[in-house]
């Protein structure tokens, strides 16, 4: 009888314990979550460029071949602008939440650090977590530089938008045909950040996932 006292409380204790230890999410799971937001970004920012070359083309059918009805010609540009405003919603979106789940996950991997006691392992994955850090904050502000050229394009094809649908003549594609031949100027170098932007989500997302060390 006084055996199974005495042991009741321990087992209780073991119960106790097993139930925090099983609580605690590892913290890879983090480093997973934040990989896929990345990849998921990677493919928003390709689908980007697409309707980037979709409202620039559709601008410039409009302006150097009208033709005699020129609202289906405009429907088609403001649809392809509309679209693109929409993948730069869903692209900001995502990389704000890839920012808060890196900093979660950067966060988890110091509370590990703190719980090491072999000194030589500590500062073998302390010098990791600096390289690995290093790098997402690299992307980050290349994310930061890619969206801050975007933006001007992203307003001036707006602003064509606006224009043309008050004055959808003739005399109104004259109007604007030099905007339209700066816009896609300008979508060259935007485009081609965005394309190396998406190459590094894509790649930095498959480093921290654990589904990706054999591929």
């Amino acid at each position: 009888m006084k055996t199974t006292q005495l042991l009741r409380p321990l087992f209780t204790l073991t119960v106790v314990a097993g139930l925090i230890t099983g609580c605690a999410s590892p913290n890879y799971k983090k480093g997973a979550s934040t990989a896929v937001t990345m990849d998921e970004s990677s493919g928003l920012i390709a689908i980007g460029n697409t309707r980037i070359d979709e409202s620039i083309g559709s601008l410039n059918d409009l302006v150097a071949t009208p033709n005699p009805d020129l609202r289906p010609q405009f429907q088609r540009f403001n649809t392809a602008v509309h679209d693109l405003r929409g993948s730069a919603a869903d692209i900001a979106g995502k990389a704000a939440q890839m920012k808060i789940q890196g900093a979660e996950y950067f966060a988890g991997w110091d509370r590990e650090l703190a719980k090491m006691a072999n000194e030589d392992i500590r500062s073998r994955s302390e010098t990791r977590r600096n390289e690995v850090a290093a790098r997402f904050d690299r992307i980050s502000l290349q994310y930061d530089y890619a969206n801050t050229a975007f933006q001007p394009l992203l307003s001036d094809l707006r602003d064509v938008e606006k224009f043309l649908s008050t004055d959808l003549t003739t005399g109104g594609l004259v109007a604007v045909k030099s905007v339209a031949a700066k816009a896609t100027a300008d979508a060259i170098p935007v485009k081609e950040s965005l394309a190396r932007l998406s190459e590094e989500f894509k790649n930095f997302g498959v480093s921290i996932s654990p589904t990706s060390a054999s591929k």
